[in-house]
């Protein structure tokens, strides 16, 4: 491979957060990486800037751009291009600490890993961190809890390839699908004590934005499980990818869909139709695939002190309601307040 590592950052719009962006990919203690950025038809000026940005150097710094369809298609674009030994994906409102290349390429070496999972800080648009997620691995070395976002994370490149990975296009949250595949099948996983990436939430980002049905990843959610099942032998630790998947419903339909947690948007709440197909859908994937998931060993409100308490009893309460059948009664009284 020609670099250490190589960045993908797809760009819409982004002419307020680039020169941040921007800034911290110049600051990186480890300067060994490229740039694939993939300008997705954006109508204001970001791609003069990122064409500006890459003249410095023509070679670690790539522009491409197309037509507007997305984050997905424009990180599909950029994967068959990646000379990285190493990738990861970076949004063009969000930036990186000055040590984040660094730390987890040299854990991801040490350790010949296939992935390394670390934290992040969510910021607002000062910079103001309002959340803080650590992995606090010295104390809860388990870390049953993985966030299935980009964010903080690093793949080896011949690992995606051989998995043969790609974006859902045209779907929301569709990094979810993508890092449980990555996540549960990855040799020498590494997850580091460390938050170098931040996260810019502003309303105009993708997790700010009201969910509609049609582009909801149910299908891609299916077959990434039904993937990983496939691959049985290779899971690297079942009953955690069973939590995981039990605390991404309970997250999905408690919160996920309803008023933003830390941003003042009031309209987000999903319309209560979405919601009870998505309680079908999650009771269907459950028993098609987890047929005793309430049997799982970290479910339980006084398991796992590493997690608030909302969320170990929320994921109790979801495994209780699923199993006898309640989820769609509760979950409409509940989208009432």
């Amino acid at each position: 491979m020609k670099w250490r590592v190589s960045i993908i950052i797809p760009v819409y719009n982004a002419e307020k957060y680039l020169p941040k962006c921007l800034e911290s990919l110049e600051n990186q203690s480890l300067q060994d990486f490229e740039v694939i950025f993939v300008n997705d038809g954006s109508t204001d000026g970001s791609l003069s800037i990122i064409e500006t940005f890459a003249q410095k150097d023509k070679e670690r710094f790539r522009v491409f751009s197309k037509e507007n369809g997305g984050q997905s298609s424009a990180r599909n674009l950029a994967l068959p291009l990646v000379e990285g030994e190493y990738t990861t994906f970076l949004d063009s409102d969000d930036y990186l600490d000055e040590k984040y290349l660094e730390t987890l390429y040299t854990a991801a070496k040490k350790n010949n890993s296939d992935m390394v999972i670390s934290g992040q800080k969510k910021v607002d648009e000062e910079g103001k961190v309002y959340l803080n997620i650590d992995y606090d691995t010295e104390k809860y070395p388990k870390c049953v809890l993985r966030r299935l976002n980009f964010s903080g994370k690093l793949y080896r490149t011949e690992y995606m390839r051989k998995h043969k990975m790609k974006f859902a296009v045209g779907k929301t949250y569709e990094d979810n699908p993508f890092n449980f595949k990555m996540i549960f099948l990855a040799k020498n996983l590494i997850i580091l004590p460390y938050s170098g990436y931040y996260q810019v939430g502003h309303p105009g980002s993708t997790t700010t934005k009201k969910i509609q049905e049609e582009k909801l990843p149910y299908e891609e959610i299916r077959e990434a499980i039904d993937y990983i099942m496939e691959h049985n032998s290779e899971i690297n630790d079942y009953a955690v990818f069973e939590f995981t998947v039990l605390s991404f419903f309970t997250y999905f339909i408690f919160q996920a869909n309803k008023k933003h947690m830390y941003l003042s948007i009031e309209d987000r709440k999903s319309d209560i139709q979405v919601i009870m197909h998505l309680c079908d859908y999650v009771q269907e994937v459950l028993s098609k695939y987890f047929p005793q998931y309430w049997k799982n060993e970290y479910i339980g409100i006084f398991k796992n002190p590493e997690l608030q308490i909302s969320q170990r009893a929320g994921v109790w309460l979801f495994v209780l309601l699923t199993r006898i059948h309640c989820l769609k009664m509760f979950t409409k009284f509940y989208y009432r307040f």
